[in-house]
């Protein structure tokens, strides 16, 4: 057969956001409608310099943003949080020429090149489409007394904006084939230990997960027959959500569960410290079924802690609403969320004809919008992340691998461009 390169490849065009995992500069905001485009990196070709990023901030959901602002990467020292998501930004691969010569000019990208590998290979074969994993969302939404506030700047109550945005998300047509469910904490709404600090409980939403044309309706009148009481007890809410969906996702393979926590302020009930919300986001991420956690914080919330249970549950980035616009602010976080297919997971193709598959043999190319080529490193698991700074993919199951999973600052990295997963070329390899 005539040498040929082989890409098996897919075109992505990615929200910029939150639901991405994509930061900001401080105060910048992204554009979160439904639909809407995701601003390119900037980029030259050439060299892809090693880069660890510093922090940013939260992100305000339904902001218009700034045309072409995107993602922007610092240098230093690895700044990243505790556990094995190594940063909230976004990390650049290794420079890759796909005539077949990689290419490592320059300091850091050189010594990045040469510590991970021989470079890019010829391969055989044919084009196949690959597609990234749908989600399936269930969202677990604050109720405590708390919500019964009127928003900033009118008589609406917090509940009551967060109603409206339900009816208004269901009734969209664009919604109909998403796929979504709704719990609520606390179940007493008066605080009662017994009943509400039981993760078990949460782990019997409302409403459970199904296709928006079909529970529309179950969603919104869930919301008629729940007014706003008790306290919060955040910590067995997002366990009891996070096992739920873990259920849901071995039920539904080639899926990707999420879960939404909605919230306006700190726990309050149970366990009070919000650390033990981070280790129950991380927990469901680092789980065989990979279950992340989106945050949306609705009115005067501890913007630090819902940053960290984001960046602990895999999404880097809590959604803020607008206080003074909580609906349309929140249909807009919703649509970002869940009008989009995963850009952290993708089924692995695969391969036509008579081709063997040849797990060993996989590369993950990603060519943003402006710029050149960048091989993403192939690692052993999440856990792994946390030791390379140009990011790395990892199978689901390296014996019979279905999914290919990428790093949260990978992830991060592809926003508007194409991403190639390539069957018969070595990869370069990352630290295991």
């Amino acid at each position: 057969m005539r040498r040929r390169s082989m890409t098996i490849a897919f075109v992505a065009t990615l929200l910029v956001g939150a639901a991405n995992g994509c930061s900001e500069d401080e105060g910048s905001t992204v554009d979160a409608g439904r639909g809407g485009g995701a601003a390119p990196h900037s980029g030259s070709g050439g060299s892809v310099p090693v880069v660890a990023p510093t922090a940013g901030s939260a992100t305000t959901a339904g902001a218009a943003a700034t045309a072409g602002a995107a993602a922007t990467a610092g240098s230093g020292g690895n700044s990243g949080a505790s556990g094995p998501v190594a940063s909230s930004e976004a990390c650049s691969g290794l420079p890759i020429d796909l005539s077949g010569e990689a290419s490592a000019s320059g300091g850091a990208a050189a010594a990045g090149a040469s510590a991970l590998g021989d470079g890019d290979e010829a391969c055989n074969g044919v084009s196949v489409e690959a597609e990234a994993v749908p989600v399936d969302v269930l969202v677990m939404m604050d109720r405590s007394q708390s919500m019964g506030l009127a928003v900033k700047g009118g008589t609406m109550t917090r509940w009551d904006a967060l109603h409206d945005a339900v009816r208004s998300f269901t009734a969209d047509l664009g919604a109909a084939e998403i796929r979504a469910g709704i719990g609520f904490f606390s179940l007493s709404g008066g605080g009662d230990d017994a009943k509400d600090c039981n993760p078990e409980a949460y782990a019997e939403p409302r409403v459970p997960i199904g296709l928006i044309s079909d529970v529309g309706p179950e969603l919104v009148a869930a919301m008629d027959g729940v007014k706003p009481g008790g306290l919060t007890p955040t910590v067995p809410a997002l366990q009891g959500a996070i096992s739920y969906a873990r259920s849901w996702a071995q039920d539904n393979p080639g899926r990707a569960t999420l879960v939404v926590l909605v919230t306006d302020g700190f726990p309050t009930q149970c366990e009070n410290d919000p650390d033990q919300i981070s280790q129950a986001a991380r927990a469901g991420y680092e789980s065989a079924e990979h279950i992340r956690t989106f945050v949306i914080g609705v009115g005067d919330v501890a913007k630090f802690n819902l940053d960290n249970y984001a960046r602990a549950g895999g999404t880097n980035k809590a959604y803020l609403t607008d206080a003074g616009d909580v609906t349309s602010t929140f249909v807009d976080a919703l649509s970002n969320i869940t009008n989009r297919a995963l850009a952290c997971e993708y089924q692995l193709p695969a391969p036509p004809y008579d081709m063997k598959l040849d797990p060993e043999k996989v590369q993950v190319v990603y060519t943003p919008a402006s710029g050149g080529s960048e091989e993403v490193p192939s690692i052993s698991s999440l856990a792994a992340c946390a030791k390379n700074p140009n990011g790395g993919w990892y199978y689901d199951n390296p014996d019979q691998p279905a999914k290919i999973t990428v790093c949260p600052c990978t992830c991060a990295r592809f926003q508007a461009g194409r991403v190639d997963v390539r069957l018969g070329c070595k990869p370069r390899l990352g630290l295991r």
